[in-house]
């Protein structure tokens, strides 16, 4: 298993992933800010410690606790809001 690691947004955003056959997760932690990522794959994303306030294409932003999973289809825009330091779990599917 290979373990690559990330840093997006001036180091902003930074997350080790890895990959599994036709799938593969990331684990990591999003500091204060706007974080926006086009997605090119469906993603299952939990959070983990923390809370982020999510958009989803143009839908309503919604808040998402620690605790909180949600999907989000293959081709969006994902938009992430933290006021706090928020870690996640990030499964792509």
């Amino acid at each position: 298993m290979a373990i690559t690691h990330n840093s997006y947004f001036d180091g902003t955003v930074q997350s080790l992933r890895f990959d599994f056959g036709n799938a593969g997760a990331t684990v990591g932690v999003l500091s204060p800010g706007a974080h926006v990522f086009n997605l090119k794959s469906r993603e299952t994303m939990t959070v983990v410690a923390g809370e982020m306030f999510v958009t989803i294409n143009d839908a309503a932003e919604f808040p998402a606790p620690a605790g909180t999973t949600f999907d989000a289809p293959e081709g969006c825009t994902l938009r992430m809001r933290c006021d706090v330091d928020t870690a996640y779990l990030c499964q792509f599917h």
